[in-house]
């Protein structure tokens, strides 16, 4: 894996795509996560020299990496899409990734509506315009971007209103081309 860093280098990302995955989707979901927890700790032991991290959930119910030294703990999350994965911690804050498959047979304008509905960022954007507009760009990308923009704001903040604003830049991931990706940092 190849270690990026975002935001002044306060947080430490990296992906993984992996090949010859389980074809049920329940186990290969259970693969993927479990080769992302353990590259995620050892991303953050590369980092910070650390030995002994482990990946929890803090009382929260949010990802975290456990420090053995009793030191408390850098803020983690993963993210994986099929036969992708990304992961990222934090030396303070908090942090959120999300990468998405563009899958064309998705059913986008239920999605955008259920999504963003009424509280979109823009109101002057009405519903029909953007659902042609939709139609228009096979691979979904914008509305992917925002979808991975307000999963990431979510596992970073627990906000689930995606016309709220995160106090901190959005870092979007383009690095895959059926994928799309966001990383957001909050202090």
């Amino acid at each position: 894996m190849q270690i990026k860093t975002a935001f002044n280098d306060n947080v430490f990302w990296a992906w993984e795509r992996l090949e010859n995955l389980p074809q049920d989707r329940r186990l290969r979901r259970k693969v993927t996560s479990d080769q992302a927890r353990a590259a995620l700790c050892a991303l953050a032991q590369t980092v910070t020299g650390e030995a002994g991290l482990t990946y929890i959930r803090n009382e929260n119910g949010k990802p975290a990496l456990h420090r053995a030294s009793g030191a408390g703990h850098y803020g983690a999350t993963i993210s994986h899409s099929r036969d992708l994965f990304g992961v990222a911690f934090c030396l303070a804050g908090q942090v959120g990734i999300d990468i998405e498959y563009r899958d064309p047979d998705r059913n986008i304008a239920r999605l955008e509506k259920w999504l963003f509905g009424n509280r979109r960022a823009d109101p002057n954007q009405a519903d029909e315009t953007r659902m042609r507009h939709l139609k228009n760009d096979p691979r979904q990308a914008d509305f992917y971007q925002q979808w991975c923009v307000y999963e990431a704001i979510f596992k970073c903040t627990a906000i689930n209103d995606p016309a709220l604003r995160l106090p901190s830049d959005t870092v979007y991931l383009d690095h895959w081309p059926d994928y799309a990706g966001a990383l957001v940092w909050q202090k």
